[in-house]
């Protein structure tokens, strides 16, 4: 089977949302009669005063011990197939689709065989599809494969076992493919690591097993291996082709992914997509590239505009949508919510309002609320609408205040002076704890922190006031953020959003590997050095150029470049042990051949240490 040059990562989404699924009973058993459903009651979504002002507020206890907030995902749950057994959906006549898994394929049955959308996360979900197409839908030969996006391309070798088909994607999947084998595709690849390792606060993956703290399905094991096969055939946006006798027309979407595929099968009036999510992730806080909210509703708009009778959401586990009047329903509404957060973003931005407040004056209608494909069981509607000015321009809000700040420790200090001294302000977080005004006392345990990082009772009120607001949150995705940072706090060293790429991807990349060590490079210990540095690792040869506290990337070193300081040669297996910080820079060049400056010079690049997510001492400025 295929193996990721990272560690291969099931979807978030799946995940998360069949953690929380598991917890609560709701029952779907007739799929194509969702419309028919009483509409769901309005709910407010989180905000500050959620947190700070909401005493009479109780999450839930599920019977693994674990406490959680519970409303959005009971609402989400009236529009989602992802509870239960793997078993077969009927849809029509000669279409399915598999429940029991957020990425469960979509199966069209024709003359000539199976046509598949989606082979899920990994070769273990492929496997079990194939079993559940065998055994409930149809012994016919698979014919062709689709790829909607990415995420859900993972199982295709198991569940074609055997059978031979081409595989359809749009242009760039193989690329993406290529690029993004961790949990993240981000902007700046040499971060690739750091947002894995955010992405398992994401998906609370250091959580206890059973306790308050837990999953409410338990905990996960999201490094199941991959299974996917490169596509064979792609389409341009618009094309129309004949796919086993069907007649399908393919559409460019960009949501989490950006070479999804919505797929229109005119004589069924029917719509298979990446768009239309039970739930709703358009920032998502693991940080990746940006969505771009304007994207999706570009997306959702395609979709309405061809007017389905028939909408079969494969990317984010969604219930089959059955009738013209209830499809339009479900995509207006997630239109309209990522308008309206969209908007009125720019136009409280534009009024000056600074950037960080704009979350604060921005409820959803009653209107957008009604209806149960927006609601905050995945993300927190509050954390999306800072990402917008963000990426717009910057960190800067526009306000003086906000252009220089003190070291977090530093005005810790100050503050805690001003007060009257810690043991005031250890008394205030327990008014503030005692009052349920928890956004307060978490500012307040904060500055107790980062006053003392090693004093157990402030780390212990930190952590408590964490697991406080997560017990609070209606978002799987903010909540296992707060609990990972309790856990952190209490003692889990593991907990850390520092992250190195694994050795599979540097044995298989040893240039960019040498390349991506330019950014290790400590200036102090580099100030006034110069020097080239020269690595062959298997015989592939490339360097860094040191100077002015900068390490140059030197892909084809050459004489006419300069002549080497110093120079190493080592196998890739040891320099990737060197990399990930498993070995030292002695160990390493006692495995290895190295001449001239080399120890000197590779001795001006940091370690990778994965260091804690709230270590025991101040960090220096």
């Amino acid at each position: 089977m295929h193996r990721f040059p990272h560690r291969t990562t099931i979807g978030f989404v799946a995940a998360l949302m069949l953690s929380l699924a598991s917890g609560i009973a709701v029952a779907q058993q007739n799929y194509s009669a969702a419309e028919d459903a009483p509409p769901a009651a309005p709910i407010a979504p989180a905000d500050w005063r959620h947190y700070n002002a909401n005493p009479e507020f109780q999450p839930s206890e599920l019977p693994n011990g674990s406490v959680a907030n519970l409303d959005s995902l009971a609402r989400a749950t009236t529009v989602t197939r992802f509870l239960g057994e793997l078993r077969a959906i009927k849809v029509t006549d000669d279409t399915w689709m598999i429940g029991g898994d957020v990425y469960g394929s979509t199966v069209l049955e024709t003359d000539e065989g199976l046509v598949i959308v989606s082979t899920g996360s990994s070769g273990e979900s492929g496997r079990g599809f194939r079993r559940v197409i065998r055994e409930q839908i149809s012994e016919k030969p698979v014919v062709a494969i689709i790829y909607d996006h990415i995420h859900t391309a993972r199982g295709t070798e198991m569940l074609l076992d055997g059978d031979v088909a081409p595989i359809i994607a749009h242009p760039d999947h193989n690329d993406i493919a290529a690029t993004s084998g961790g949990a993240s595709n981000p902007h700046m690849p040499e971060l690739g690591p750091h947002v894995d390792a955010r992405a398992e606060l994401h998906l609370g993956v250091h959580l206890p097993a059973s306790g308050p703290d837990a999953l409410p399905g338990g905990t996960l094991d999201f490094t199941k291996e991959s299974a996917w096969m490169p596509a064979t055939q792609t389409v341009e946006h618009g094309e129309t082709i004949s796919v086993a006798g069907i007649e399908m027309q393919f559409f460019h979407a960009i949501t989490d992914s950006e070479e999804a595929l919505t797929i229109w099968i005119p004589e069924k009036r029917m719509v298979i997509d990446n768009a239309v999510w039970p739930f709703t992730n358009t920032y998502t806080l693991r940080g990746d590239r940006f969505r771009d909210p304007r994207n999706w509703i570009a997306a959702l708009r395609q979709i309405r505009d061809l007017q389905p009778e028939i909408i079969l959401n494969v990317g984010s586990g969604g219930a089959p949508i059955i009738g013209r009047q209830a499809c339009e329903d479900a995509v207006s509404a997630l239109m309209d919510q990522m308008a309206f957060i969209y908007d009125q973003t720019l136009r409280l931005t534009s009024q000056g309002i600074n950037m960080n407040e704009v979350r604060h004056r921005m409820p959803l209608p009653d209107s957008l609320l009604a209806s149960p494909y927006n609601n905050e069981a995945y993300g927190q509607f509050d954390t999306f609408p800072l990402a917008n000015p963000v990426y717009n321009h910057g960190w800067f809000s526009g306000y003086a205040e906000d252009m220089h700040s003190l070291p977090r420790a530093a005005k810790a200090d100050y503050l805690l002076e001003l007060a009257g001294g810690a043991d005031k302000v250890l008394a205030a977080y327990e008014v503030a704890m005692e009052n349920a005004e928890f956004l307060w006392a978490k500012e307040l345990a904060a500055q107790l922190y980062y006053a003392d990082p090693a004093n157990q009772a402030y780390r212990q009120a930190l952590a408590d006031v964490f697991r406080r607001l997560g017990q609070m949150s209606p978002g799987s995705i903010a909540r296992n953020f707060y609990l990972s940072a309790a856990n952190g706090l209490e003692g889990n060293d593991v907990i850390s959003i520092a992250g190195v790429q694994s050795a599979a991807w540097v044995t298989a990349n040893p240039a960019q590997a040498v390349e991506f060590l330019r950014i290790r490079i400590n200036p102090q210990l580099a100030d006034g050095v110069e020097g080239v540095l020269l690595f062959d690792i298997d015989g592939n040869v490339s360097a860094l150029h040191v100077r002015n506290s900068i390490a140059e990337f030197v892909p084809v070193p050459d004489t006419h470049y300069r002549q080497p300081d110093g120079h190493i040669q080592a196998s890739a297996e040891d320099f990737a042990r060197y990399f990930r910080g498993e070995i030292g820079v002695d160990d390493l060049l006692d495995s290895a051949t190295a001449s001239g400056q080399a120890e000197e010079l590779l001795d001006l690049f940091d370690p990778y240490e994965r260091t804690p997510l709230y270590p025991y001492t101040r960090r220096s400025p």
